[in-house]
């Protein structure tokens, strides 16, 4: 299995209370742990930034989820 090294992780939420930011950034830190990982991203991905817009009304596993599926959509692009 493919491994990941990520050396910083920075989500900038907005207007969203402390503790739903922490928890939104714990969310994505434990998708990460488990998705699956191209066979070769260590050498396609160095520098990924991503703007994603949370649904209405989508809550903080929701927008984690959201986060990390275009994460991964933009790792396998590369």
């Amino acid at each position: 299995m493919p491994e990941m090294k990520v050396d910083r992780l920075v989500l900038k939420a907005g207007a969203m209370d402390p503790r739903a930011a922490r928890r939104l950034a714990e969310a994505v830190t434990a998708g990460l742990e488990r998705a699956p990982l191209p066979g070769d991203l260590a050498q396609r991905a160095e520098l990924v930034r991503l703007q994603v817009r949370p649904a209405p009304g989508a809550t903080t596993d929701n927008l984690a989820q959201q986060i990390l599926s275009e994460l991964m959509r933009e790792l396998r692009r590369r």
